[in-house]
């Protein structure tokens, strides 16, 4: 217990420390470069080792390998920093030290890693490195004359886009600094005002609860960027509130994974991968953000009327009167905690640096906090903050950093362009095959790995290839984010869904299949934006556009009431196929597709109606 008590309060120095360091950094400035990212790293590696023991089961051992990691990492970091010149200079011929001091580095790394993300990670880092070493010993294209170990090392640990590359820059710039601003967020109950506002707005409609659900995840995980961290957030309330009006308990556990997982793609935060993704696009995140709303309301939109069609198919009616919130009182006592996050949105849109937005944005919610009691955010909720930002921070870097490995073995070395002529070749260049590839790639890496982990991979190695077959850039990553966020809803290992059945009671398997059925438009809508681009803002006019996006939202009715079964009425099984399929072709790009659509939509609609009207005078009698 006192061993516990020691790694606790050890954590919290660190993350306190490491969260003033990047504040003042953010605010005059960071020091060297190299210097800079890996002080970030190895700040982010000693919570990781302090907050996750070797084996908690065998405490002695575990404090030992422990202190020994933690004298490896920072005596690393000592000889970094101590001769920076030295080091940044010998890049390209390393000394003998140097390798010594990357090989230990590359293993702590590499055992941190599987820590914070399990064993999918490191072994990809560890096969991408190693079979530089032994490619003349390889099969196929992957046999080339091998590199001398000395070189990875190089690669890897000296160079400034291997470890420490840009998903490190990108995280101890200012990924960093919106976590400190997300955790602060949650410190001033802002998930509170969230939920009641969206009770407020849509509780007097059938289901209510589940569309407030659908609708405060939406806004929250928006801000949190993490399924996980919303489900446990948001879903303590919303989940009872469902199976309180008559949902059933995985499938109210299923709404709030869904939607909580939504978050990720939402503006004007979205998940840490988001930010990774605009680095690797050279645009502005609120550039990429802007591009990633429509799919994002689409995908909300689907979830929106799955939850109405379901409560109409049981008879579900609105929320409670004794849980329903005011909304003139709640958006009193609120809305200020609102405006820190608009002023991020307009700081970013006329063109300042995210690091700057989110230190401005900070700033403002430390100061609207203090206006209300509720909200008021005092010294310990401060660092509370600082803490938890910190924390929540350090798990994605020592991910970024394991991808860099990857990275190092793949870029540094150019396999990533023997791989995407590979993919190629393996396609026929018939692009739908390639995304078809890609996206079971994704959800198979998503078992075992974080969004960012899975982003990073992929794009490496497949968006280059989709690039090659024509499509745009930013859809070709978007493309491989989308994937790699809807893994924590996707059957066997979804996470979120799990997380959400710990809270409802339900079985995890039926709720993580339940909420697979749910976000069946995630599944969709990044092929619709690869072949229509202009659902992202990529070319097409204006009225093209808007067009795009009204037949969307045609056909993601459509497929929810495919996919729930109703409409007026029940539909038959033959029934849901025809719905499903004028959705689907709603949303394919396409005048004659559209046409199809909607006389296929048209035909059912009116058929069911006309069933609807002969059913109800044989219901009365």
């Amino acid at each position: 217990m006192a061993v516990d008590n020691v790694r606790k309060y050890l954590v919290q120095i660190l993350a306190v420390w490491l969260g003033m360091f990047h504040l003042i950094a953010g605010i005059w400035g960071s020091p060297n470069t190299v210097a800079f990212r890996y002080i970030h790293l190895c700040g982010m590696m000693m919570i990781v080792l302090v907050a996750k023991p070797f084996n908690k089961k065998h405490e002695k051992f575990s404090l030992a390998v422990d202190l020994l990691l933690l004298a490896a990492v920072a005596g690393v970091l000592i000889y970094i920093l101590q001769d920076l010149n030295g080091f940044i200079t010998r890049a390209g011929s390393p000394s003998q030290l140097d390798i010594i001091c990357g090989t230990v580095f590359v293993l702590a790394l590499l055992e941190l890693a599987r820590r914070a993300t399990g064993w999918v990670m490191v072994v990809l880092a560890i096969f991408f490195f190693s079979q530089n070493c032994f490619a003349s010993y390889l099969p196929g294209f992957l046999h080339r004359k091998s590199l001398a170990y000395s070189s990875m090392i190089d690669f890897v640990f000296m160079r400034i886009d291997g470890i420490i590359g840009s998903p490190i820059q990108t995280m101890s710039t200012y990924v960093v600094l919106f976590m400190i601003f997300a955790a602060l967020l949650a410190e001033t109950h802002a998930g509170d005002f969230f939920i009641d506002l969206a009770t407020a707005l849509t509780g007097k409609s059938r289901g209510g609860p589940a569309k407030a659900a659908v609708v405060a995840s939406g806004c929250f995980g928006s801000i949190s960027g993490s399924a996980i961290a919303n489900v446990a957030g948001t879903g303590c309330i919303t989940i009872p509130l469902m199976k309180r009006i008559g949902y059933e308990k995985n499938f109210a556990g299923a709404v709030e994974a869904v939607a909580s997982t939504g978050g990720q793609i939402m503006p004007p935060m979205m998940g840490a991968a988001a930010f990774i993704l605009a680095q690797n696009v050279n645009i502005p995140y609120i550039r990429v953000a802007a591009c990633a709303a429509i799919p994002a309301i689409l995908y909300y939109l689907a979830v929106f009327f799955m939850v109405d069609f379901r409560a109409g198919k049981l008879g579900l009616k609105e929320t409670p009167p004794d849980a329903m919130p005011n909304l003139k009182k709640t958006f009193k006592e609120g809305w200020l905690l609102i405006v820190p996050i608009i002023l991020l949105v307009y700081l970013m849109a006329v063109g300042k640096s995210a690091q700057y937005s989110a230190l401005m944005a900070t700033l403002a919610l430390v100061a609207v906090s203090f206006i209300h009691k509720k909200t008021r955010v005092d010294g310990r909720g401060l660092v509370n903050a600082l803490m938890q930002g910190i924390k929540d921070t350090a798990i994605v870097s020592v991910t970024a950093g394991a991808a860099g490995i990857i990275i190092g073995g793949i870029t540094n070395t150019g396999l990533n362009l023997i791989f995407a002529n590979q993919i190629l070749k393996l396609c026929g260049g018939r692009l739908l095959v390639g995304l078809i590839l890609v996206a079971i790639v994704s959800l198979i890496l998503g078992m075992g790995m974080t969004t960012t982990a899975v982003y990073i991979t992929v794009a490496v190695i497949m968006a280059p290839a989709l690039v090659k077959m024509g499509v745009n850039l930013l859809a070709a990553h978007l493309f491989c984010f989308y994937f790699g966020c809807i893994c924590t809803i996707t059957p066997p290992v979804a996470l979120a869904s799990f997380t959400a059945a710990g809270i409802s009671g339900g079985n995890p398997t039926k709720t993580g299949i339940i909420s697979f059925k749910l976000g069946i438009v995630a599944y969709i809508v990044p092929f619709i934006f690869v072949y229509q681009p202009s659902l992202i803002l990529q070319g097409g006019t204006v009225i093209a556009t808007v067009l795009a996006v009204l037949t969307a939202v045609i056909g993601c009715w459509a497929i929810a009431a495919a996919v729930e079964g109703y409409c007026n009425n029940t539909l038959k099984w033959y029934e849901r196929i025809v719905w499903f399929g004028g959705g689907i072709c709603m949303m394919v790009p396409g005048t004659l597709t559209d046409v199809i659509g909607i006389a296929l939509i048209a035909v059912m609609f009116v058929l069911q109606k006309k069933r609807h009207e002969t059913q109800t005078p044989a219901a009365a009698v």
